[in-house]
């Protein structure tokens, strides 16, 4: 037996594992020393550094900006149960495939600097032991994100015997990635002065989804946003109030008549945290790396629900009553394409694939995927989240689509994300560019982004409000500095072209050429007659923006994203309680959050925090209601 099988021996000792047998002895040893190897992750590189001995792997370092609580903390399990097994068998996360991939990439690249073949090291595999289990509950929720958390702790505060199932290995779901939720007449709007009007919220939700909305439920979601927020920061929840425009989309802050945006000052992962703790504070259980299956259903009743546990034993949940909140299915790329077409891949959150919908349709209820639809916040154009080069093009330069023909009045949608998205999304293949000159360079050069735009005008920069959004942190004082400042972009601009994410010509009729546009010379000939006539009479563009696109041409290609998941599909009721075909209830089944239908129509909301609130909102509704029932 040589040393790396000794080594796993002993380890076997230690655990509860049990290790299965390979077919021939791994020889492997290693050339001592530590050893570092970097891939790409979501949001960044990922450098894994690996501590070998002669004969075993002693310790692996992770150095990422991977999301906490989600790629971290699977990057982090995948770590210890190599160091524990010696073994490579590993394979990659639900939920954080593209993080866990970069890092057995890494991983493998750091055994063969180390002289070893990585292959040899996946012929021993430890596989725990799996028990089946039964418990018994009231109510049980499926779900751990904002939904399903607020409908957890509104019902363990209720006195109701709670389980809440998530699973990943911490707190995930959209929640961790929002910024934070709408409400009206929290207790932070009345002492800034900030109230406005429920009317105002309810027709901004109405008139974008074309009067699709579920008005009784919407209704009882606006009314009570303010409780909700209120309720949230009593149990563990930091939320600060958000200047409108904050994120430095300009058509906020002047279309908005007060600020609603409730920021997380932590960011979602810690404050889904403290509210799971205050759900078991509360008596409740929060079990994690649990797997919502299928719903317990005996003659039309529902019963509870069948889950796999993390050793891959059965855990069986018998309850009075199941609450769905799974988040839709962003994450599953069959039913992405199936749905929406190809070549929208998957959202950010990897775990949302549809496991609600699945059990509602089960159930007989009202519920498809089909009247889901695609969140996008914005556009990607190849440049860096927050760069001066970025803030620059969210102005209104010439949008054409992929053969060159001007399609949307750019002021109208350039400064809302959403309808950004909605307008580029429409265009054939999902794709347009915006096509801009020297004239961008030399304006930015010398008076900053506001020389084009004012994206944070006062109180942003004088009274600045900071946020937590995707782990990054969001500061309009730190923003305004940037696009008030006068700034070189070459250097960044020519990166862009260097790697193709930005094209550059030095006429019209090359960039043409290079883009395979057959339309774009007479689109920009005609464009820079109404330039210099200061009057668009085609799409009516304000006169201020109306510049003649001359010399050398730029087009920075514009896709909806990022992908933030689906909202809708499952039909329920004002109290939450999932409906079959013929709108009644169904006993004892409720559904919170983006995977249920009746607010949007298609197209996200045009104001920020618009699904968590009503995540947030639902999911309380759903364990009040439940909760009342069981009772």
């Amino acid at each position: 037996m040589n040393m790396l099988t000794k080594h796993i021996a002993a380890c076997a000792l230690l655990t509860t594992s049990i290790f299965m047998s390979c077919k021939k002895e791994s020889a492997n040893t290693f050339n001592a020393g530590t050893y570092s190897s970097t891939e790409k992750g979501i949001n960044g590189n990922i450098t894994v550094s690996v501590k070998f001995s002669n004969s075993s792997i002693e310790n692996i370092d992770i150095d990422s900006n991977e999301t906490e609580n989600i790629g971290k903390v699977a990057m982090e399990k995948l770590a210890k149960q190599v160091v524990q097994t010696q073994s490579l068998a590993i394979d990659t996360v639900s939920g954080a495939t593209i993080s866990t991939t970069a890092f057995i990439k890494a991983l493998e690249n750091n055994v063969k600097q180390a002289g070893a073949n990585p292959k040899d090291l996946k012929n021993k595999v430890a596989v725990q032991k799996a028990t089946d289990e039964s418990i018994d509950t009231q109510i049980v929720v499926i779900g751990g994100g904002a939904a399903g958390t607020a409908a957890a702790l509104k019902a363990s505060q209720n006195g109701a015997k709670v389980v809440l199932l998530e699973m990943t290995a911490a707190p995930a779901g959209q929640a961790t990635m929002a910024g934070g939720m709408f409400a009206n007449n929290s207790s932070q709007q009345i002492e800034k002065g900030q109230v406005t009007s429920d009317e105002w919220l309810y027709k901004q939700f109405t008139e974008t989804a074309n009067y699709k909305t579920n008005g009784s439920l919407l209704s009882k979601i606006i009314k009570n946003s303010g409780k909700t927020v209120d309720w949230l920061i009593e149990n563990g929840c930091r939320l600060t109030l958000v200047h409108a425009g904050t994120g430095g989309y300009v058509e906020h802050h002047y279309s908005q008549p007060t600020d609603t945006l409730h920021g997380y000052v932590d960011g979602g992962v810690k404050a889904l945290e403290a509210l799971h703790n205050s759900i078991v504070k509360n008596g409740g259980k929060v079990l994690y790396n649990t797997k919502a299956e299928k719903l317990i259903i005996e003659n039309g009743i529902i019963k509870g629900v069948k889950a796999t546990k993390e050793d891959g034993g059965i855990l069986t949940v018998n309850a009075n009553a199941v609450i769905l909140a799974t988040g839709g299915f962003g994450g599953n790329a069959e039913k992405v394409a199936e749905i929406f077409g190809e070549n929208y891949g998957t959202s950010r959150i990897g775990t949302n694939i549809g496991t609600g919908i699945d059990m509602a349709i089960s159930a007989g209820a009202d519920a498809n995927y089909k009247d889901s639809i695609m969140m996008h916040y914005g556009v990607s154009r190849g440049t860096s989240w927050g760069s001066v080069l970025n803030y620059a093009l969210m102005t209104p330069w010439l949008m054409v689509d992929v053969d060159g023909n001007r399609f949307v009045n750019e002021e109208d949608v350039v400064f809302e994300p959403i309808k950004t998205a909605n307008a580029v999304n429409a265009q054939a293949e999902h794709t347009a560019y915006e096509i801009f000159d020297q004239t961008l360079i030399d304006t930015v050069k010398e008076k900053g982004v506001s020389g084009i735009v004012d994206l944070y005008p006062e109180p942003l920069t004088s009274d600045p409000t900071c946020y937590i959004e995707v782990g990054h942190e969001v500061n309009s004082a730190k923003s305004a500095q940037k696009a008030h400042t006068p700034s070189d972009i070459t250097n960044e601009l020519e990166k862009l072209i260097n790697d193709g994410k930005i094209i550059k010509a030095s006429s019209v009729k090359e960039l043409a050429e290079k883009l395979n546009m057959s339309k774009l010379e007479a689109t920009i000939e005609h464009y820079n007659n109404l330039c210099s006539n200061g009057k668009d009479t085609d799409m009516f563009k304000s006169p201020k923006y109306l510049d003649k696109l001359e010399g050398t041409l730029y087009a920075a290609k514009l896709t909806p994203a990022p992908f933030l998941g689906t909202l809708g599909g499952i039909r329920i009721n004002d109290s939450c309680e999932v409906l079959d075909k013929h709108g009644k209830a169904i006993k004892g089944l409720y559904a919170a959050g983006a995977e249920t239908s009746g607010v949007y129509g298609n197209s996200y909301i045009y104001f920020e925090g618009g699904t968590l609130g009503y995540a947030y909102g639902s999911g309380s509704i759903a364990g009040e209601e439940a909760s009342k029932a069981i009772k």
